[in-house]
């Protein structure tokens, strides 16, 4: 992530003096139970700060490590890995549609200056079928160089992070809309390179819910480009963001949050309200180092990954 510029440290400096903190909600209650961590047959898989992605339909898990695709079944025990195919190049992100088909945002790395992406279709095994290139991005977008892919409705939504900016395509690749998130959320043009997204995702409705750690904000933005809402406050008490990642929403409306600095989980409630922490800096099995992306599964199950080999540890969540 990019130094916070002076504006936002003193802005920050200045909330948690003098901002008071989240209170939780108290007619929610949250409940989070540690399950296990992702494993292989050697026991935990050791990764750090790897993609996940969920098949819900089919109660999957992927983990996209340094290129390499590993599957994991609904217990979190891999059965199956692909990647060293030279058809499928330099990996950066996957999809997987209603049919279990596998997309892969894929790029040409014999040209790092200026790659050239596509989107990759394969078999369940993970064996090339088609190559799809992007075409058609209106001129603003003409320079898009994504790191993240989503699927949604037969469509790919495309994300440049450090850009702030999506693409959303159609099955054949073909440019359908483009949205700035940094205009759309009013990020001053001069402010523009010291922010980035650290943490993106789709709710059940199609709304892009993403974090901005300079700002210390969570938003919601539906697929019109309209600010549904946005929630956080700079400090280190609970229910503040010092340095904010990752953010998923469960099956019960619900938020969750990474906040990397201290290493928790947050939990807020669809009226942005904080309802619980969770993991904290630490080596027992429930703790977490440098948490930085989270996806939801099926049962309440949510996925973090982290840092320091510690892999991707599965807790169950769930309110009422």
């Amino acid at each position: 992530m990019r130094v916070h510029s002076t504006k936002y440290l003193v802005l920050a400096l200045a909330a948690s003096l003098f901002l008071a903190p989240f209170r939780a909600q108290a007619s929610a209650e949250v409940n989070s139970t540690f399950l296990y961590s992702l494993a292989n047959f050697y026991g935990k898989a050791p990764y750090s700060d790897v993609r996940i992605r969920v098949d819900r339909d089919r109660d999957e898990v992927y983990v996209l490590d340094r290129g390499v695709v590993r599957v994991f079944n609904e217990t979190g025990m891999e059965f199956f890995w692909f990647g060293d195919d030279p058809e499928l190049m330099a990996i950066s992100d996957l999809a997987v549609d209603e049919k279990g088909d596998l997309f892969l945002l894929s790029y040409d790395p014999t040209n790092p200056a200026d790659p050239k992406y596509y989107i990759i279709r394969c078999n369940y095994r993970g064996i090339a079928k088609e190559k799809i290139p992007i075409t058609g991005p209106s001129p603003e977008f003409s320079g898009f160089h994504p790191n993240y892919m989503f699927y949604r409705d037969g469509k790919f939504l495309l994300l440049s992070s450090n850009e702030m900016r999506v693409v959303v395509t159609d099955r054949s690749g073909r440019f359908l809309k483009g949205y700035d998130l940094a205009d759309i959320i009013g990020i001053p043009e001069k402010d523009r390179p010291n922010a980035e997204i650290l943490g993106f995702n789709l709710d059940s409705a199609g709304n892009m819910l993403f974090t901005v750690p300079v700002l210390f904000q969570a938003y919601v933005v539906t697929p019109e480009g309209k600010v549904a809402g946005s929630f956080g406050k700079a400090g280190s008490s609970p229910g503040r963001f010092g340095v904010v990642s990752g953010i998923a929403r469960d099956d019960q409306g619900n938020y969750i949050v990474i906040e990397r600095l201290r290493s928790v989980v947050m939990v807020f409630s669809k009226e942005f309200q904080f309802l619980k922490e969770f993991g904290y800096r630490g080596d027992k099995p429930d703790n977490l180092i440098r948490p930085n992306q989270v996806a939801v599964g099926n049962a309440g199950k949510i996925f973090v990954t982290q840092v320091r080999n510690r892999g991707v540890s599965v807790f169950s969540v769930t309110s009422n």
